[in-house]
């Protein structure tokens, strides 16, 4: 048999002191256990998010062409978006559905949709704001019958 010699007696002060400056531990979720993948969710969601360029669906049979009014759009001003639908050989395209969005790529803001009426033969305005001055992109996006088209114009707002 081996003699221990007892434990000093500290009355559970130096236990006390040692748990005062002890860092607590902490237990990282394993991967396996979903709070990994939880936490690389949580971590892609708030990244921000890269401008992504428009989905332009050019159709011979619809050519779309943008004018606005004021020509030099200005923040938060109202702007007269017209469109014009011309097809294949040049003739103006009546009875199409219109839908303009107004995003700033560099900073995504949510949806700034612009509903359009047939003004004339081929020709579509509706009335939108910018929210802020800056590099901003309205994409147009017309269809008739099977037939549809989308394309994005580059606009600079004051």
């Amino acid at each position: 048999m081996r003699a221990e010699n007892p434990p000093a007696p500290n009355n559970g002060r130096a236990e006390k002191e040692n748990r005062a400056w002890a860092v607590p531990s902490f237990r990282s979720p394993s991967i396996g256990g979903g709070g990994g993948l939880l936490l690389l969710l949580l971590c892609v969601g708030c990244a921000p998010r890269p401008a992504v360029p428009p989905v332009e669906a050019r159709n011979p049979k619809l050519n779309l062409a943008l004018d606005m009014t004021p020509r030099r759009a200005a923040s938060l001003d109202p702007t007269v978006l017209t469109v014009r639908i011309t097809d294949a050989v040049g003739k103006p395209v009546r009875g199409a559905a219109v839908t303009l969005r107004l995003d700033m790529p560099a900073m995504p803001m949510g949806d700034n949709v612009v509903t359009t009426h047939q003004t004339t033969a081929g020709t579509y305005a509706g009335t939108g704001r910018f929210t802020m001055a800056g590099a901003w992109r309205v994409t147009a996006a017309a269809s008739k019958g099977l037939e549809r088209a989308t394309r994005a114009f580059p606009v600079e707002v004051r």
